[in-house]
């Protein structure tokens, strides 16, 4: 149908800003999710992620979701892709690219782990990584068309266009990416599916 839109959640936050951008360059519908009213633009849903009616609602005509939403440390994400998967299959909607962190990546050194897990992990706290391993898991559980986009330490960096990504694992000797490139990836791995049920580290 000509009126589907894809379903950017996270529109706001710095990633998201680029994907939407990349988005509009290439003419491509889409509606962005917003929770406040001074973030609606054309083509917004004012809406709460962690109710499921809104996202319900905001799901009625959409074909896929890119989701660039944070972990604000309360659960928000986990429960809006917990939303989103529902709201997905209740309208049978099979795409959708989040953008998670490479410490839900396996790690290098100790392939049995998870990044945050492992020697490799150089953060004090892993709440962030636990709820991306929330997403993951919760993905994995279904029989949907994901991928997860994973980035290592994002920096605020011009669009390169040019960036190593790997299946399951960092690139090696990865050490940042930016917000601009993480976006580029989202967007051209949604229309492409070359790691379709994957998660992608992404580095320089």
């Amino acid at each position: 149908m000509s009126s589907t839109k894809l379903l950017l959640v996270g529109a706001t936050g710095k990633t998201g800003q680029f994907i939407g951008s990349y988005l509009e360059d290439r003419k491509v519908p889409f509606k962005r999710f917003v929770r406040l009213s001074e973030q609606m633009t054309n083509d917004s849903f004012l809406g709460d992620i962690r109710s499921q009616q809104d996202v319900i609602d905001a799901m009625t005509d959409a074909s896929g979701v890119i989701c660039a939403l944070n972990t604000e440390g309360n659960g928000t994400l986990i429960s809006g892709i917990t939303n989103l998967i529902t709201a997905m299959k209740h309208y049978q909607v099979k795409r959708i690219v989040t953008i998670g962190t490479a410490g839900i990546l396996q790690s290098e050194l100790q392939p049995e782990l998870l990044r945050y897990q492992s020697s490799e992990n150089k953060r004090v706290h892993h709440d962030a990584a636990k709820e991306h391993e929330q997403v993951y898991l919760a993905l994995a559980n279904t029989d949907m068309d994901w991928t997860i986009i994973c980035p290592t330490r994002l920096v605020q960096e011009e669009l390169r266009g040019v960036y190593r990504v790997r299946k399951d694992m960092l690139p090696s000797q990865g050490a940042s990416i930016s917000f601009a490139d993480t976006a580029e990836l989202a967007v051209s791995e949604y229309f492409n599916g070359d790691y379709v049920r994957e998660r992608v580290g992404i580095s320089y």
